[in-house]
């Protein structure tokens, strides 16, 4: 890529601004800290983790590049497959220089598809598209399907002049419509750093109060595509937000359903059903240990519900997501817990469970 784009190519160093580790440069962005991505299993409040952080790829768990490590790093926890999401590259989709962006995207796919290729039912690589580009975004759908990923990411907020109603975006919802597979707004992945959330709160993914907030980004592209109609025209959509987790959606599906009551005008005329009704049908939210949102599963929809550990971050709850899950679904039933983190996976990415361990 540096052949290519010279010094707007991303590239990594060793060290950035007095701070020790591996670290990814991209065009205009804050520089990215790779040992805080795939560290799981160690606490950011123990002084032993920034030595870790500081070894940058050299301290990684060896299952974050090796999908034959992976899969023992699963057994570990008691997991027999993974949806896997975009680490590094969810800071990609605020860099401005959009001919980079194709690029990197373009070689994620190929390495995604590559690493998947190694266990297919158990290893489930999502792809990146570079949305808001619709002619690039389709012809990349286009590819990576073909490829054989199974679930691709687009921007969990769009430019603020460019929401997801806009009718630039209709052949990318109608080829993704064809096509079914699922699409995820995962945290992070803003076309600017701030998410389009309002400048005082800071960058989500460094400052308290943008991260605490920031699944106010995506509840307004889940809103815009439901109340102007996207997914009234498109029934067939698939959407994942990833990593907000989910004590705010009962709260939110009733707001929404109330708005639109007071607001009809302000709709698409062409609804047919209530937002929490489309929200029923077509999003899918994601968790890892938020007792508020097992609370209020009935009101998000026990069906729209996928149990995930983060693993490699710095965050995630491996090795621990037998032990975190046990505190968290205290008092659910049997048959609830396998829907929230087993059913609804295989469901919505087609896995065939005969591929996987006996334990499934």
């Amino acid at each position: 890529m540096e052949e290519r784009f010279g010094d707007r190519a991303p590239r990594f160093v060793r060290e950035n601004r007095g701070r020790v580790g591996d670290f990814l440069l991209l065009p205009g962005a804050p520089p990215v800290s790779i040992g805080r991505l795939g560290i799981a299993g160690n606490r950011l409040d123990d002084p032993a983790t920034n030595l870790l952080i500081e070894q940058g790829y050299d301290g990684l768990n060896p299952g974050a590049a090796d999908p034959a490590q992976r899969l023992l790093e699963q057994a570990r926890d008691g997991v027999v497959g993974e949806v896997m999401y975009p680490s590094a590259n969810m800071w990609t989709y605020a860099v401005q220089e959009r001919d980079v962006v194709h690029e990197i995207f373009h070689r994620h796919n190929t390495w995604v598809a590559e690493y998947s290729a190694h266990s297919p039912e158990r290893l489930i690589g999502i792809g990146c598209l570079p949305l808001p580009d619709v002619d690039e975004a389709i012809a990349e759908l286009k590819r990576a399907a073909e490829l054989g990923v199974r679930g691709l990411a687009i921007p969990a907020a769009p430019p603020v002049d460019l929401p997801y109603h806009h009718p630039s975006y209709e052949p990318f919802w109608a080829l993704a419509n064809e096509l079914g597979l699922p699409l995820t707004m995962h945290s992070f992945t803003g076309c600017d750093w701030s998410m389009g959330l309002p400048s005082g709160w800071g960058v989500p993914s460094i400052d308290i109060l943008g991260y605490t907030l920031q699944h106010a980004a995506v509840c307004a592209s889940i809103a815009n595509l439901i109340v102007h109609g996207v997914v009234e025209k498109y029934p067939n959509l698939k959407i994942v937000a990833a990593e907000f987790e989910t004590g705010w959606v009962a709260h939110f599906k009733q707001r929404l359903d109330h708005a639109t009551y007071r607001a009809q005008d302000r709709a698409s005329s062409e609804l047919t059903m209530t937002p929490s009704e489309y929200f029923d049908r077509n999003f899918w939210v994601t968790f890892e240990d938020d007792i508020q949102g097992i609370k209020t599963r009935d009101d998000i929809g026990v069906e729209n519900l996928l149990w995930g550990n983060d693993y490699p971050h710095h965050d995630s709850i491996w090795p621990n997501s037998r032990e975190t899950l046990e505190r968290v679904m205290t008092g659910v039933p049997e048959d609830e817990i396998a829907a929230m983190t087993f059913d609804n996976v295989v469901e919505l990415y087609n896995i065939d469970v005969s591929q996987l361990p006996s334990e499934a």
